[in-house]
């Protein structure tokens, strides 16, 4: 990643990101536990990557509540 590289934490999940060629387009990954996953963005910069983010880790909190437990069948 560039020397723009910013790094944060939201909910526990980790990220990090950087410009990627426009000034306004950003690149990282967001270190979810079993599946971290590259987010790229085209404008909007470092606050809009961020509550992109946010929101994706929101989404996988939301998920995790309505899955059963594997265990619940044992």
């Amino acid at each position: 990643m560039s020397s723009e590289q910013q790094q944060g934490e939201y909910r526990g999940i980790k990220f990090e990101h950087a410009s990627h060629g426009d000034a306004d387009a950003r690149s990282g990954v967001i270190y979810f536990p079993e599946d971290p996953r590259q987010h790229v963005i085209a404008s909007g910069g470092a606050a809009r990557w961020e509550a992109e983010a946010k929101s994706q880790i929101d989404q996988y909190f939301r998920e995790i509540d309505v899955e059963p437990d594997d265990d619940s069948e044992a």
